[in-house]
This record gives C-alpha cells, sequence and structure tokens, in this order.
C-alpha cells in the first residue's frame, strides 16, 4: 500500500489547488448553472470553442472533479458546483436532442454523473433524470450506436444500465440489459485466440483495438463488473476471451500491447495493402497510457486476477508493471493528461500497489511532481496540443489531473476511470439465460451448424460429451467425436467438418473492415494494370490466388450433403469487408484457382497445365485454340473480381 509522506501529500495538495483555482477562474455562470466551454478543432493548427456535455472533455467530466473533492473534503459546496455543472448539462441541446450516446463521449456519462450525484446528495431527481435519458433513448443505445468499446460504445452502457438497475430495480431497465447482453454475444467473432469485437467500419485499425478505452480490455472489464454484479459466468466467460484474444497482441520485446489504431500516415507506407503486422510496428509499440498500451490494459487484468484468481492475470499484472516502471523512470514526454499521458498510468500503480502491498510513492510522486513543473511552466498538461492551456477535461485536460490526485489522497472512493458497480446484495439471479454454456453453444454451434446437425442425425446424444473453453478446443474435441463413430457414418460426418473448419479458420484470419478495404483498394489499381495486357502479356505474368480467398475442392458426397443442384466444382471462401462469402465456382474456375492454390506460376504455364489435363479427349483436341480462349477469358475474369492477382516482385 502506497503512504505518502507529509511532504509529499503537501505537494499534492499545493498542484490540486492550482487546477482548483484554474478551473474555477476560467468558469462561466449563467441562470441554467455553472459550466466550462471545451476546446476543438476546426483546422489542425486552429482551435474554437463550444460547451460540450461528455465526461472526456466536457461538462460532466468536470462535474465528476468536484463530486470527487467533496467525497475528500466534505464540503457540501464542491457538491453544490457539481449539481450546478449538471443542471445546465441537462438542459443542454446535445441532452435534448442528443447524437454521441456513449459512457466517456456522450449521454451514457451524463447519466453516469446523474447516478453518482443522486448516490452523494440523495437527490432523486438525478436518478430520475438518468432513467429518463437512458430510457428514453435506449433504441439509440441499443441498436444505434455502432461500437462496442467502453469509451463511447455499447459495452459502457451496459455498465451504467446494470448500475442504474442496481437503485431502481425496473424491469424495463433489465429488459434493455438483456438487450445489450444479447448484442454483445452475437456480436462476438471467433479469432485464433479468444473473442473480438468492434472489427466494423467504425475503427480505423490493423485488427479489433486492445487496450481499455477504445479495445478488448475494456470490453472485457464491463463485461467482468457485470457479470460480478449478475453472478453470470457467462459474461465473465466472454470477458476472459476478449482478453485472450488480446494477448495475441502482446509484444514481448517492448514488453507493451500494441497499439493497433492506422492512421493516414501508416495506410500510406508503400506495402500497407499486404497488412503485415511488421509494417507498421516501429510506432505501435511505443503508446503506453490509459487508453491504448499497458497502463490501462493492467486493469482489466488486475480485475481479472481479483474476480477469477488465475494467476496468468497476476503475471500479465506484473508485465504491466515492468513497462509501466520503465516509461516513467524515462518520461520523455510533456503529456500528463489522464487519457493518454503520464498521470493515466497512475491508477493502474495505485491499485496494484493496493493488491501487493508494495509501496510506489516515491515513483508516484516524480509523475505529480513532473506534471506540476509542465503545468507551473505552460498551464497545460499536454504541450502536444496548441489548445491543452484552456483543456479542463476529465480525460483530456485539467481536470483529469485534478482528479487524479484526489484518487490517490482517497484511494478507496470510486473511479470513473476503472467504474465499479456496487455488490449485488439479491439472491435470485435476474440474468440466467445468457450461461457460459449457453453462449459457447450459440458462437461454437454457428461455425459448425451442419457438421452439428449431421452429429445429432448419426449419433444422438454424442455431443453432450463436450466440453470446450473456445473454438479451438470444440474443433479437437468434435474431431475426436468424429473419429469414434462407425466408417460407414464418419466420413459424411467428416467431410462436412472439414468444409465448415475451412471457412472457420477464414473466420479467425479476418483482420476487419479496413483491412479488406485497403485490399480491395490495392486491388482496384491493379485491375487497371492488368486488365490491359495482351495476351502474350498475360502468359509472362506470375499468378497467385490473392490471400484473402481459400480455395476448397467439392467431392461428389460434399455436393449432396449441401444440397447443391448446379454443377459447382470448388468453392472459394473469401475474405470481404464485412465478413466471409462463400462462392460456388465451376469447373474452369475450379482449374484455375485450384492450381495457384498449390503455387504462384505463370499465365503460359497455367494454360498448359489445364489444357494437358483436356489432351485425352480426342473431340477436345481440335478445339485447343477455343478452350485456350475461354481459359484466358476465365482468367481476366477472376483477374478483375480481385480473386488472383499478379504476384508482387520481392
Amino acid at each position: 500500500m502506497t503512504s505518502f509522506t507529509r511532504l509529499q501529500i503537501s505537494s499534492i495538495h499545493e498542484q490540486l489547488a492550482l487546477v482548483k483555482k484554474d478551473l474555477l477562474a476560467s468558469s462561466s455562470r449563467d441562470k441554467q448553472g455553472l459550466y466550462w466551454q471545451s476546446p476543438y478543432y476546426e483546422t489542425t493548427d486552429r482551435f474554437a470553442f463550444k460547451t460540450t456535455i461528455d465526461i472526456f472533455n466536457g461538462n460532466s467530466g468536470i462535474a465528476l472533479f468536484y463530486i470527487s473533492l467533496f467525497e475528500f473534503s466534505g464540503d457540501r459546496e464542491e457538491l453544490e458546483k457539481a449539481a450546478a455543472i449538471m443542471d445546465k448539462v441537462l438542459q443542454s441541446e446535445d441532452v435534448l436532442k442528443p447524437r454521441s450516446f456513449g459512457f466517456y463521449t456522450g449521454l451514457t456519462g451524463v447519466a453516469y454523473v446523474c447516478i453518482k450525484l443522486y448516490e452523494l446528495g440523495k437527490d432523486e431527481k438525478y436518478l430520475q433524470s438518468a432513467s429518463r435519458l437512458m430510457l428514453g433513448f435506449q433504441e439509440n443505445i441499443v441498436n444505434l450506436t455502432i461500437k462496442a468499446d467502453l469509451l463511447s460504445g455499447y459495452s459502457g452502457s451496459l455498465l451504467v444500465f446494470t448500475l442504474l438497475y442496481h437503485h431502481l430495480g425496473s424491469k424495463k431497465l433489465l429488459a434493455v440489459v438483456h438487450q445489450l447482453i444479447d448484442r454483445v454475444i452475437n456480436e462476438a467473432r471467433i479469432s485464433e485466440a479468444g473473442l473480438k469485437w468492434d472489427y466494423n467500419q467504425s475503427k480505423s485499425a490493423f485488427d479489433s483495438l486492445a487496450g481499455f478505452s477504445h479495445g478488448a480490455s475494456g470490453i472485457a472489464y464491463a463485461l467482468m463488473q457485470v457479470g460480478n454484479y449478475f453472478k453470470n459466468d457467462g459474461l465473465i466467460y466472454l470477458a476472459e476471451e476478449a482478453l485472450a484474444y488480446e494477448m495475441q497482441y502482446f509484444h514481448a520485446e517492448s514488453g507493451n500491447w500494441l497499439d493497433l489504431r492506422l492512421g493516414k500516415y501508416r495506410l500510406s507506407l508503400p506495402d500497407a495493402h499486404r497488412w503485415d503486422l511488421n509494417i507498421f510496428l516501429p510506432e505501435m509499440k511505443k503508446v503506453n497510457s490509459w487508453a491504448h498500451g499497458a497502463g490501462g490494459i493492467g486493469l482489466a487484468r488486475l480485475y481479472a486476477y481479483e474476480l477469477t484468481g488465475k494467476k496468468m492475470y497476476f503475471k500479465q499484472c506484473q508485465l504491466v508493471l515492468e513497462r509501466c516502471l520503465k516509461d516513467l523512470k524515462n518520461m520523455d514526454r510533456t503529456d500528463f493528461t489522464l487519457c493518454s499521458g503520464y498521470i493515466g498510468i497512475l491508477p493502474f500503480l495505485s491499485k496494484f500497489s493496493a493488491i501487493t502491498g508494495v509501496d510506489y510513492k516515491e515513483i508516484i510522486t516524480s509523475v505529480t511532481e513532473r506534471a506540476k513543473d509542465l503545468y507551473e511552466k505552460k498551464k497545460s498538461y499536454n504541450t502536444y496540443i496548441g489548445a491543452g492551456s484552456f483543456d479542463y477535461g476529465l480525460l483530456s485536460g485539467k481536470a483529469g489531473v485534478g482528479y487524479m490526485l484526489l484518487q490517490l489522497l482517497n484511494r478507496k472512493k470510486d473511479s470513473a476511470v476503472y467504474p465499479v458497480l456496487p455488490k449485488n446484495e439479491k439472491i435470485t439471479p435476474v440474468v440466467d439465460r445468457h450461461s457460459k454454456q449457453t453462449i459457447q453453444q450459440q458462437i461454437f454451434s454457428g461455425h459448425y451448424a451442419k457438421t452439428i446437425r449431421l452429429l445429432n442425425e448419426t449419433a444422438p446424444g454424442l455431443l453432450s460429451e463436450l466440453r470446450a473453453e473456445d473454438i479451438n478446443e470444440f474443433e479437437q474435441q468434435v474431431c475426436q467425436l468424429i473419429s469414434r463413430l462407425p466408417e460407414a457414418k464418419n466420413s459424411a460426418v467428416a467431410e462436412m467438418f472439414d468444409f465448415e473448419h475451412k471457412m472457420a479458420v477464414r473466420w479467425k484470419l479476418h483482420k476487419g473492415h479496413l483491412c479488406y478495404q485497403k485490399k480491395n483498394e490495392f486491388i482496384l489499381e491493379e485491375v487497371k494494370r492488368w486488365c490491359v495486357v495482351t495476351d502474350q502479356e498475360l502468359y509472362s505474368l506470375s499468378l497467385q490466388l490473392y490471400d484473402h480467398v481459400s480455395f476448397y475442392a467439392l467431392s461428389f458426397r460434399l455436393k449432396e450433403l449441401l444440397a447443391l443442384t448446379q454443377p459447382y466444382q470448388a468453392v472459394l471462401f473469401v475474405s470481404e469487408q464485412h465478413g466471409v462469402n462463400t462462392v460456388y465456382i465451376g469447373q474452369l474456375s475450379a482449374l484455375i484457382t485450384g492450381h495457384l492454390d498449390q503455387q504462384p506460376m505463370t499465365g503460359d504455364k497455367l494454360i498448359r497445365l489445364i489444357l494437358d489435363m483436356f489432351s485425352a479427349s480426342e473431340s477436345l483436341i481440335a478445339e485447343t485454340t477455343v478452350l485456350r480462349e475461354r481459359i484466358i477469358l476465365q482468367i481476366r475474369s477472376l483477374l478483375i473480381s480481385g480473386i488472383i492477382g499478379v504476384k508482387e516482385k520481392a
């Protein structure tokens, strides 16, 4: 447990007083209440101001600072300031006609702060306001919120709906909780390890993000909080699967989790379309903060360790600690904000200290002192943005540093940067239809529906033996079950499993919307080059099956099992922006893609191989020229459709 000296406490109080003074001096008040204007950028180098409602850099976040001040000092004037801020927020156009609904970025955050005001002041109007907002805009929150993340997605809203349900016990609120859980389950996507969310166009990223604010850790944290509240093993299972996915992007050499965001610079790199992680790696391993990297990810690991007692999470926390101590020793950046700066690492360090009993007061105070020095010189906690001296936000500016200073002085109090749900005293579970086994069955069976149907028909009850923790274990156990079937029944089920497994592998390798958008852009440019080549030029090109396509030959039995009525010879599993598409193809396309699936080859060699297959037929020998032309036309068609391409020179 970290225990500060009197001198260290005095220094923290001095800095806190500076923040309070600056905040009050910059505030405005009208008949609706107390407020601050937030900077926003009109261009990259010019900013203006507007009044915003959110927790991130708006007035709801500043209200949380004053709530924390009241919790620490007991001075009701601080609570009254928070109430005056929220009175203004609740009358804002952005609340009456909201466009953003996230926890830290929109309406859900407003409701959260209202609940906190109610918990401290017992003024029912704030609890009712929270309920009115969350239920009044539940359609937007449940179905129209694009992202799943904690910062601005529906997992953050799930946490706040659960908190609201704790206070009101409303069936309407519980129904929304169920709807949000259903969405979490329905949008879970398998990966090479674990499960992931946020693979759509809402995120410009290499893959579903790692991290606490935008990524897997934040989603996992929200699911663990809600799962623990309702004593629901299904939600905790989903959370652990999210953490398992995230471990794929732990970079051992740097001791950090990768920041998978891809901006214009990274996407403009010459080989970006290859989607090779090593191309983007140099910048990805640097970021460590509350939002991205080890600092925030450690908060999810700490809670996972507290909740499950699994040693692997504590070991991961030790990895987080090593990276955080390294960064805090160097402190070579001038950003001390809660979201992206060094102050945002302190929540993990403080919480880890509380769990282990190790005192980190020297390193913690070195951070607060450096932050104080920067503030006294620049009137800003982040010199990387021109508006830093005017930013009073919780996550982006001055209120957040003050908030963290209060957390250091009053560590037992709840924190908005890792919100904790109260203990549920009810004995009877009310979220019971989302059990771990039910969720696993839904996710696994979605990829092996036909195999499961055949197994149930062939050996009823056999599937009841399955006890798989993840999709990979499920596949292994199904293989073992199939091997135990009588030979006469084994082959059909095995063939169907192999077919569905090939598609499942393609799903596991899917890297999200942006990956295939970028590949498509590259392919379109390639098509412009190669669609105009002469036949002679086509012969010399080295052709390949693109890496987002998998080839699978169809046997006669499999075509019967799939009830295919057309004379298809093969199927292509094609990764696209929205998922994996199944394309059934005829004989000529199957011959072309089948050969290229084995290895790249020149157009001339490919055509000769296919012609040789027909050479035994005397009737076709005379039609060699016509057949050659058909093959060339089909190659061109496959080039234009982006199924095959020209192999790039190394």
